[in-house]
């Protein structure tokens, strides 16, 4: 057995853990307030999409979902490394990154949101879609759309948005499995992930920019 079909074999045996644990790091985004949790997170969602995707389209197809997860987690990581060598000295509400509401609160918030999911995803008939593959696009579709309504700086709301997009793709790959499809998505997953990084060192240098490069 090649490493691709233990691969395939493997998705298929881990799918109830998969989603769960997917839905659990979608949600660790939303709350989480400390950067390296949320990337931790996302990572971790990269991977049980992959495993998830690995179902419907070639698994070597899936892995570039890992992949390109990987290399935003990566780029965020250096991006966030970058500014705390500026941040230094700052008081801690000066520093990057800044949250638009308490961590206490995106608890509440998810907790109320998980409610509403088990009360009304039945009422949501996606017939290409098992029940299990449902809640699974349909929290992933919640949870993003939370990140980005309660997180106000670049680098929590750009993951919630790679969050939503992960969930579109286990609808989108369900229904078609082009390779140039999977191609477009991936390269626009890793574009999305290059303009966060790049807004998140932007939005996160403090003070007068001429006098950092003076500096």
């Amino acid at each position: 057995m090649s490493l691709i079909d233990l691969f395939r074999q493997l998705s298929i045996l881990v799918s109830l853990p998969a989603v769960i644990l997917a839905g659990v790091a979608a949600a660790v985004i939303v709350i989480a307030r400390d950067w390296r949790m949320a990337l931790f997170a996302y990572a971790l969602l990269s991977v049980m999409l992959a495993l998830l995707l690995a179902q419907v389209v070639p698994p070597e197809w899936a892995l570039l979902q890992a992949i390109v997860g990987g290399l935003n987690a990566i780029m965020f990581y250096l991006s966030a490394g970058q500014l705390r060598g500026v941040q230094r000295g700052l008081p801690w509400a000066a520093r990057w990154p800044q949250m638009a509401s308490l961590s206490s609160f995106r608890l509440l918030t998810v907790l109320l949101a998980g409610v509403a999911f088990l009360v009304g995803r039945d009422n949501f008939h996606l017939p290409l879609l098992s029940s299990l593959w449902r809640d699974a696009f349909l929290w992933l579709m919640l949870m993003g759309g939370l990140g980005l309504a309660l997180h106000e700086e670049p680098l929590h709301a750009g993951l919630a948005l790679l969050t939503i997009l992960g969930g579109a793709l286990l609808l989108l790959y369900t229904l078609t499995q082009q390779r140039m499809l999977v191609g477009l998505m991936e390269g626009w997953q890793l574009l999305l992930g290059l303009a966060i990084a790049y807004l998140a060192l932007a939005r996160g240098l403090p003070g007068d920019r001429s006098t950092l490069w003076e500096a």
